[in-house]
């Protein structure tokens, strides 16, 4: 895949030019595109390895792991139907680029803008239903908020696919970009800013809730990142000329983008992953500490369907079984048998903490 200035590169920009369009060539800025940010995603994906090999670590487990990792892939997932839509790179050469159902409609679309947006929604709803709503963001709740967003995807893509393509999507070989009706375009920008408004709502509705630990900054981030891509996407699917063909434009909305995701997820994952790296059990500690001294018992501990639940601090014999709720590491075992011999939380008042609640 060349991104030289050959003349085949020099006679689509003639052709674009009869058809009314100035076309930026493809060159080694968009060539930079690609390397910067797919770095980013290879670098991340190392740390979304670690994240789901480390996932029963308490501070890692309240994040929902591998729901946050399938975010991740989502953003992948938009990152190729970005490239392969925007005019980066060149698309004639294979007949998988060249079928834009596949690439606008699932990889941009689907599998990425609505996905992604989704996860951040659903990240936030977790937070609602918990502090909110005084419940436990585990078991049917969440089969059926992800299984609901999972049909709707696959049906919106389905949809979108079996349809005509000049009421969706087409392949135009002589300037090699993907020609999108405009309708459709509008139909995806509704249904992203949708899913944003259900965000809003939610993070209005806990504007005095009281958090445990940076619970406040995560919701924020996801409706800024929301509102980042979604006003960013609108202006240049319906406010620019076939954005595409300008450099400026299809370089910094991939940026854009991908920034805004990358943020987004380290903003809800990084402290506790680097804790977990660099201070594993001292940032535990902290962190059990800081449910006691918040009095959080309520949003972090519940009982379901009228059974105890299982907790991760009570009072026990330390000769005994220790109480065991996924800490697959022996340095948590180990930490936690000290923690509850001095812990000053006494068996008359256990402090609870369920690690499904979120």
């Amino acid at each position: 895949m060349s991104f030289a200035f050959t003349p085949e590169e020099q006679l689509r920009v003639t052709l674009a030019q009869l058809a009314g369009i100035k076309l930026d060539p493809i060159g080694y800025v968009d060539l930079s595109t690609v390397v910067v940010v797919g770095t980013i995603y290879g670098l991340q994906f190392i740390a979304v390895m670690y994240q789901l090999y480390n996932r029963n670590y308490p501070p890692l487990g309240v994040k929902n792991v591998p729901l946050m990792a399938s975010l991740y892939f989502g953003g992948l997932a938009w990152f190729f139907g970005d490239l392969f839509t925007s005019g980066i790179v060149h698309l004639s050469h294979s007949p998988v680029l060249r079928s834009c159902k596949f690439t606008l409609i699932w990889l941009r679309a689907c599998l990425g803008a609505y996905y992604v947006a989704a996860m951040f929604s659903l990240r936030c709803f977790s937070l609602y239903y918990v502090f909110y709503k005084g419940k436990a963001f585990k078991g049917t709740i969440v089969y059926v908020s992800v299984g609901i967003t999972i049909l709707s995807i696959a049906l919106f893509g389905i949809i979108s696919t079996v349809i005509p393509t000049h009421l969706t999507t087409r392949y135009e070989p002589l300037i090699e970009m993907c020609n999108t009706n405009r309708n459709y375009i509008i139909a995806v920008v509704v249904v992203v800013w949708s899913i944003a408004s259900f965000t809003a709502v939610m993070s209005w509705r806990m504007r005095n809730v009281a958090f445990c630990f940076n619970e406040r900054i995560e919701m924020l981030t996801s409706f800024v990142v929301l509102i980042i891509a979604g006003t960013l996407n609108t202006v240049c699917l319906l406010g620019i000329k076939v954005y595409p063909a300008s450099l400026g434009w299809r370089t910094g909305l991939v940026y854009a983008n991908h920034a805004s995701i990358s943020i987004g997820y380290w903003v809800i994952m990084g402290e506790a992953t680097y804790n977990c790296i660099f201070d594993r059990e001292g940032y535990l500690q902290y962190w059990i500490n800081t449910l006691k001294e918040d009095d959080m018992e309520r949003q972090y501990a519940y009982n379901v369907d009228n059974e105890t639940t299982l907790n991760l601090v009570e009072y026990t014999d330390p000769t005994s079984t220790m109480v065991n709720n996924g800490l697959t590491h022996n340095s948590d075992r180990k930490w936690l048998e000290n923690a509850i011999v001095h812990s000053p939380v006494s068996p008359s008042n256990p402090m609870l903490y369920n690690k499904s609640d979120f």
